[in-house]
């Protein structure tokens, strides 16, 4: 474990309050988080997360998605991963960190 770490021995408690979610990305269900959910747990405007998805170039299909259903922007973990460090804020890190261990952590749950 290391300084940024938010696992507690062999439990993640932070991992319990992403808002994590399942979608069909680059012909597979994939474990995502959607744009308007990654504003909501790091602070940040949904047009300031919109903004920052532009600048990332992440791929269209591969990256991310359009659910219409939702009308919002569909991430996979490492795309979310990538804006959070472009924003550059404590609480962005924290997320970044948050996604690491889960996906360490692996679905043991």
């Amino acid at each position: 474990m290391n300084k940024y770490s938010t696992a507690n021995s062999n439990e993640c408690s932070e991992v319990k309050k992403l808002p994590i979610k399942r979608y069909m990305l680059a012909g597979r269900r994939r474990v995502v988080l959607y744009n308007k959910d990654l504003a909501n747990i790091s602070n940040l405007s949904e047009s300031k997360i919109n903004t920052l998805h532009k600048k990332s170039q992440l791929r269209k299909g591969q990256d991310w998605v359009f659910n219409p259903d939702k009308s919002d922007f569909v991430l996979s973990l490492s795309s979310a991963q990538a804006i959070m460090v472009i924003a550059d804020t404590d609480k962005s890190w924290e997320i970044h960190h948050r996604i690491s261990d889960f996906i360490q952590q692996g679905f043991k749950k």
